[in-house]
């Protein structure tokens, strides 16, 4: 039995060496792309099931043992303080779950974090040899090569995967993020150069021959480091830049200064590094100095005249006038300032890990406001500060902080007290790890963590322990007789010692008697069952993202067969909602899916079902801003479509969903439609300039403002906007059309006709551009422009009547008769019944010189329409016939005209002088003094009332 116990013991032990290998460089390097979260989740999910694969293993060498054994650690207590404000910080969080699990593509809650210390103690306990350090340390530096080897592949664009967010100038690698994969660099960059160097500290207790050459298997981690290094700077990560020169330069100089042997290495390493930072800085897409100065603001403030640019309500800190808005700098200011609000609300114990991202837009709000010389609002969301005191601050508070700064500070006064007892061999070592760890800091302090690096950073903690404890106890191998052995290895019986000094001590082993067999079965088989349901849990968010992701494959580029599409991917979307039913992003989508469906198919039921989720995502979130902005959205679909009053239900949504999110341009402008269609146009504007504000760039916003401006009358307002229609869109006819209105309104016809005749440009088959400028060349006389235009108007429509009578209008006027006879008779052939385009023909006719046939085309008329009302046929067909004296045929024409128009001067003037005509000076003279009432200026009625008064008088 006790030779099964020590075969299971030793195989179980070796099992965890190689799950922690696995750990160092799976982490790192898995991905998978079947999962909407390619880098993230896959990470933390390797992260879990190797945890939990220790665990297992773990849990059966305890139960084979016969004496249970765990090293302490000098920082067990910072360590256990560190987890009980995390877990008290996730108790009162504002989102327990989220801070369990961690919020989506981050996953830095509690169970990530209890993989860590799970790691950190398995390091700690299983790597207790040099043998089991070199390869633990070796398998980091492997890892990093191998993401460095793809990394350098993807600059040269032999890429196997097709990232849609990649950029050749700054690559990813395995990480899907160039800073989390430049940190992982500069982590295992000191670590790599410490095992090229670890023979460059001369032993001095064991003799070396003078000139020994160094093994040429060190010169592979040579190699590796210029790797790596290379690899770093590909990344073009300033964060990480700083933490190189704040790592790896104090370890560079200590081992220049404690070098005592192979110079040469030290001096070829230098050069070679110097060499490849000089190539890659005078490269302008690599060059990391080129990069910082990238933020500096330096460029003359703009002369465009601005219609919101006015001081922001709140007042912007000097210094973040000295970077540039879309620099990195620029939102790390307004970043510390919004989560210093946040530390003032919520001081004690934060607002719970990894929940950053339901406060913070909030918070931002308070301290930065969007201005129009900022060009749109300059930051994404973020659900991470990017400082790591800072992130701790909020998230776990004061307590948290403390705790975290006293695990630090316990682990640095452990490792420097005990440094000087290490071999020269192993100190190098310690301090290649301490370097990453540094950089790690550094570097968290302008970014952040995720898995593999905070990982990585654990692991190396626990290195440096290990190797402390291991030279321990070789130190006390190696300087004492065996004798002396004995005499201690009795001296530690007695006391029940297992490794050494205070901070290695381990705890003392139990006989088999104390702690009975089977209580360590019942132990191994409670801890087996719990890991075993944890592992189905994993297993099953990890699921869920793969059928996630292949949902929304399927909805988004299988359109072939919409309907058997739609609903096989929304089956895969539902699928992995209820394999993890906590993950609002997972509803959100959905949400939006069953939205997008009923603005499709304008079916009710999908919005019953958007309904549901909207909910069930505010009931994971009560603050969350999808779940308010999607019932808004299908309260306004209601209200739109099926005529609900849900007006102001959407409204009220819309405002709770920019109270948790101010930075949301759709927001804002679906709150604006909605004003518009109450009448509210003041409030309509106010949510279009925010919405402007923030996406400048979308033309519909600008579009959408300078319509409301017209509405409201303010001309300039909506001249300036169009015009940055047309700078945005300049592809589009329309925006120029409906700038070309505008500058009409104001005056400015120039610049309307040269807008107009791009709209034409642009789109010259709309014949309402056409339209418009020919209204405006009317309008200002411009004849010759006009019959082009109108010509194109024809030519796009041949059956305009009205543009071939316009035509004609304009031939008449040009004093062209043929031509206006052309266009006016083509006009009366395709619409006979207008009264208009007969006139206009018969007085073609008459300009002819042939006032028979212009007669005969009236005559025609009034037989065919006689109820017309157009007075203007009936004053032309009684000139006509004053023109051959037909007089009483005049005074018919005219008596007809009066019926229509009792006020028409032509009319009773021409009826007077055919009253005169005919002898009825009486009838003339009343009708004449009629004529002179409405226009008393008329001195040819005058003058034949004169001779009509003469007439009488005699």
């Amino acid at each position: 039995m006790k030779s099964i116990s020590k075969k299971t013991t030793f195989y179980c032990d070796k099992l965890i060496i190689g799950l922690l290998l696995a750990t160092v460089i799976t982490v790192p390097l898995f991905f998978d792309i079947r999962l909407y979260s390619v880098f993230d989740l896959s990470k933390v999910m390797a992260l879990y099931l190797l945890t939990i694969a220790i665990l297992v293993v773990w849990s059966i060498v305890f139960a084979f043992k016969h004496g249970f054994k765990f090293s302490h650690t000098a920082i067990d207590i910072p360590i256990l303080a560190y987890i009980f404000i995390f877990i008290i910080s996730l108790i009162i969080s504002i989102n327990p779950i989220m801070s369990l699990f961690g919020t989506y593509k981050r996953f830095e809650g509690l169970t990530a974090t209890l993989c860590y210390i799970v790691i950190f103690y398995a390091t700690v306990n299983f790597i207790t040899t040099t043998k089991r350090v070199y390869l633990l340390i070796i398998a980091i530096v492997a890892g990093a090569t191998i993401s460095s080897g793809y990394g350098i592949a993807q600059h040269l664009g032999f890429d196997m995967f097709k990232w849609s967010s990649f950029e050749a100038r700054r690559v990813f690698s395995t990480f899907g993020n160039p800073v989390f994969f430049s940190a992982y660099l500069v982590m295992t960059l000191p670590v790599a150069v410490a095992l090229f160097l670890r023979d460059s500290f001369q032993q001095t207790d064991v003799p070396v021959l003078k000139n020994s050459p160094t093994p040429p298997v060190l010169w592979v981690f040579f190699v590796v480091s210029s790797i790596i290094y290379t690899t770093f700077w590909l990344t073009n990560t300033r964060a990480c830049f700083m933490a190189l020169l704040g790592g790896l330069t104090p370890l560079l100089f200590f081992i220049f200064k404690r070098q005592s042997a192979e110079r040469y290495k030290f001096v070829v390493l230098i050069i070679s590094f110097v060499l490849i930072g000089v190539f890659f800085n005078v490269r302008h897409e690599t060059s990391v100095i080129k990069h910082f100065a990238g933020d500096v603001r330096t460029t003359a403030a703009s002369t465009e005249k601005l219609i919101f640019n006015k001081i922001p309500p709140r007042k912007r800190p000097w210094i973040a006038n000295k970077f540039s808005v879309a620099g990195s700098s620029f939102s790390r200011i307004f970043q510390y300032l919004a989560a210093t609000r946040i530390i003032k609300d919520y001081p004690a114990l934060g607002i719970g890990p990894d929940t950053i991202g339901i406060v913070y837009q909030k918070n931002l709000a308070k301290v930065f406001s969007s201005i129009e010389s900022d060009k749109g609002f300059p930051f994404p969301r973020q659900d991470r500060i990017h400082n790591d005191v800072l992130d701790t601050a909020v998230t776990r508070g004061i307590f948290g902080l403390g705790t975290y700064i006293w695990l630090l500070t316990a682990f640095s006064v452990y490792v420097g007290k005990n440094y000087k007892r290490l071999s020269n061999q192993n100190k190098i070592l310690i301090l290649g790890i301490l370097a990453g760890i540094l950089c790690y800091l550094i570097q968290s302090e302008f970014s952040f963590g995720n898995t593999p690096i905070v990982t990585l950073f654990w692991v190396m903690m626990g290195l440096c322990i290990s190797i402390i404890k291991i030279n321990e106890t070789e130190g006390l191998l190696s300087t004492e007789g065996v004798s002396k052995i004995k005499g201690c290895c009795e001296d530690r019986k007695l006391r029940g010692w297992e490794g050494g000094k205070t901070g290695s001590a381990q705890l003392p082993k139990f006989p088999s008697s104390q702690i009975p067999v089977f209580c360590k079965w019942i132990s191994c088989g409670i801890v087996l069952t719990a890991l075993g349901f944890v592992s189905v849990f994993v297993i099953r968010f990890y699921r869920a993202d793969a059928y996630f992701e292949y949902g929304r494959r399927i909805l988004d580029y299988e359109k072939e067969n919409l309907p058997t599409v739609t609903e096989k991917g929304l089956f895969f979307m539902k699928h992995a909602i209820r394999l993890n039913p906590y993950e609002t992003f997972y509803r959100d989508e959905l949400c939006r899916t069953y939205i997008q469906m009923a603005f499709k198919t304008k079916d009710e039921a999908w919005i019953q079902k958007a309904y549901v989720e909207a909910n069930n995502s505010l009931k994971l979130i009560p603050q969350h801003y999808m779940g308010f902005f999607h019932l808004g959205m299908i309260q306004q679909f209601l209200a739109e479509h099926f005529n609900r009053n849900t007006a102001d239900s959407a409204i009220n949504y819309y405002k709770k969903a920019i109270e948790s999110d101010p930075f949301q341009a759709p927001f804002h402008s679906n709150l604006a439609s909605l004003y518009i269609n109450k009448g509210n146009l003041d409030q309509a504007i106010e949510e279009l300039s925010q919405a402007y504000l923030i996406r400048p760039d979308e033309v519909n916003h600008a579009d959408r403002l300078a319509n409301a401006y017209l509405q409201k009358g303010d001309l300039e307002k909506a001249l300036y906007f169009s015009r940055k229609t047309v700078t945005l869109s300049p592809s589009e006819s329309g925006y120029y059309n409906n700038l070309g209105a505008i500058l009409s309104k104001k005056g400015m016809y120039e610049e309307a006709i040269n807008a107009f005749k791009k709209a034409i440009e642009i789109n010259p088959k709309e014949p309402i551009y056409v339209d418009n400028l020919t209204k405006l060349y009317l309008s200002l006389e411009k004849y010759d422009e006009l019959i082009p235009y109108y010509k194109k108007l024809i030519e796009l429509n041949p059956l305009d009547a009205d543009s071939l009578n316009n035509l004609g209008a304009v031939y008449k006027r040009k004093k062209q008769p043929e031509d206006a006879f052309q266009s006016f008779q083509k006009a009366v052939t395709l619409k006979p019944d207008n009264p208009i385009y007969t006139h206009n023909l018969a007085s073609a006719y008459i300009d002819l010189g042939d006032s028979t046939y212009a007669r005969n085309v009236l005559q025609t008329f009034n037989e065919a329409y006689p109820n017309h009302n157009y007075l203007n046929i009936h004053l032309l067909l009684a000139d006509i016939y004053s023109r051959s004296a037909d007089w009483e045929k005049v005074v018919s024409g005219c008596n007809q005209a009066i019926k229509l128009d009792g006020k028409s001067i032509a009319a009773y003037k021409m009826l007077g002088i055919a009253y005169y005509s005919m002898h009825y000076y009486e009838l003339a003279e009343k009708t004449l003094n009629k004529t002179l009432a409405l226009d008393p200026n008329d001195q040819g009625t005058k003058d034949l009332l004169a001779k009509i008064s003469n007439k009488i008088n005699r």
